[in-house]
């Protein structure tokens, strides 16, 4: 899948679609001793052949930009395959035709659909104790996230990881004369903010702020889940949906001069599109990938960033991360070759490559993450804001979730909550009984 809409769901996986590559340097993995990477060099002389697959639709070329060629260049003796997804090619296809894949990888949301539905999962622990690998250096919660979904088995490592903050247009707020946001605010402060920046003018409709609807989900700063793990029922009906609805997206767009916005968008909730294209939204949360992923649109404004708002109750706390995992599966023929290429993948110099070209670093290392988009069309910008706030737990993830349309079901009648045409109480458990009816459904089968 390439880009083809301003979807800001597309923005959580896009870094499987970026063609930037993290060439990287010739690290050996983990910052580890010089005898273990004198160990690894030995056993990277081997011939080896490593088959990769992803669930997104990359080219060979774009793999090959972001990771085969750099993995090429640090073990020259394997042979690096890629196969695309395509019609005949899906993950089900290969299965049945006994095709091996190697290396897997996928977001931390869709991971569960295909890595474990295929069955495809194992466990890395013993490949990463015996290869050395020092999980201490990674954010905690995507070590802690992966062991949730294993049941404490890890069936892969992030290599990539995925977080919010909030854009905003510089310019729009010069010319109506608003202050620019800071690094720390609370959502009630947003709001008061973005009311200042509703305003018609000069037959321009011009709005404060619009939520990503499907972030205020996937990565809400409580954690919640989308589905109750041990009940495997909708959480929607969960008071703490209701603060994040009211605070995120009621609040923001009660307003006349949205509203008329709103109603011109053919009753949609201004999102990127108005943000980076028609640069008539003032604010809009998004992941490091847009400066990436739009770098056309955004190289024709100024703009800049800061941490997405924190909530009243929970302050300090940001948004979860949405990570991207690389997995050694179950039929891989060299799953210690395999382990050495994920180490490298996750290696302190990998990653400061990556970092540096704009993509978000899985370590917690400061070094690194001060190095965001260091190297990108957008220097200079606050891109230390995705790092502001604490990194709460990943919500918990299933199967049954990837399975069924869950999330479409929560946010399936917020245009109509947004446009007044439904209350909040009857869009939630309209949400629950329809979420309700794909489980029982899911169950059946």
């Amino acid at each position: 899948m390439k880009w083809k809409t301003a979807s800001t769901l597309a923005l959580l996986s896009a870094v499987s679609l970026i063609g930037s590559a993290c060439s990287g340097g010739s690290g050996s993995g983990s910052g580890d001793s010089e005898e273990v990477k004198d160990a690894s060099a030995k056993e990277s002389k081997d011939p080896v052949e490593l088959v990769f697959y992803s669930m997104s639709r990359d080219s060979e070329a774009s793999f090959n930009e972001r990771y085969g060629d750099a993995i090429r260049k640090k073990f020259p003796n394997y042979t690096i395959k890629y196969i695309q997804r395509a019609q005949g090619s899906d993950l089900p296809d290969l299965i049945n035709a006994g095709t091996r894949i190697d290396i897997h990888w996928d977001s931390i949301g869709s991971f569960p659909s295909s890595n474990m539905v295929y069955e495809l999962s194992y466990d890395m622990s013993d490949l990463i104790k015996k290869h050395k690998v020092d999980l201490s250096r990674f954010e905690p919660s995507l070590i802690d996230a992966m062991k949730q979904l294993g049941n404490g088995a890890i069936y892969g490592l992030p290599v990539y990881n995925e977080r919010m903050a909030l854009f905003y247009n510089k310019d729009l707020f010069d010319k109506l004369n608003v202050p620019y946001p800071q690094d720390g605010m609370t959502w009630t402060e947003l709001d008061e903010l973005a009311k200042k920046l509703n305003v018609e003018k000069d037959g321009v409709l011009y709005t404060g702020f619009s939520p990503s609807v499907n972030h205020l989900f996937l990565t809400n700063q409580y954690s919640l889940p989308l589905l109750d793990k041990s009940a495997m029922r909708p959480t929607i009906t969960n008071e703490k949906w209701k603060q994040v609805l009211e605070l995120q997206l009621l609040q923001p767009t009660q307003n006349p001069v949205y509203q008329k916005a709103m109603q011109a968008n053919k009753g949609k909730i201004l999102d990127l599109n108005q943000f980076a294209k028609d640069q008539s939204l003032a604010m809009f949360i998004s992941s490091p990938l847009m400066p990436l992923v739009m770098k056309e649109e955004l190289s024709k404004f100024n703009w800049d960033l800061v941490s997405e708002p924190t909530m009243p109750d929970a302050p300090g706390v940001g948004p979860q991360s949405y990570p991207g995992y690389f997995a050694i599966t179950k039929m891989a023929k060299d799953k210690d070759a395999a382990m050495e290429v994920i180490k490298y993948l996750t290696s302190d110099e990998y990653q400061m490559e990556c970092a540096k070209k704009g993509i978000m670093t899985s370590l917690k290392s400061e070094e690194i993450q001060k190095a965001l988009g260091q190297e990108s069309a957008f220097k200079g910008k606050n891109f230390g804001a995705f790092f502001y706030n604490k990194f709460p737990a990943i919500a918990d993830k299933t199967v049954e979730e990837s399975q069924v349309p869950i999330l479409a079901t929560y946010t399936k009648n917020l245009n109509k909550l947004s446009a007044g045409e439904m209350d909040i109480n009857t869009m939630m458990r309209t949400a629950d009984e329809e979420a309700s009816k794909l489980l029982d459904g899911l169950k059946k089968k």
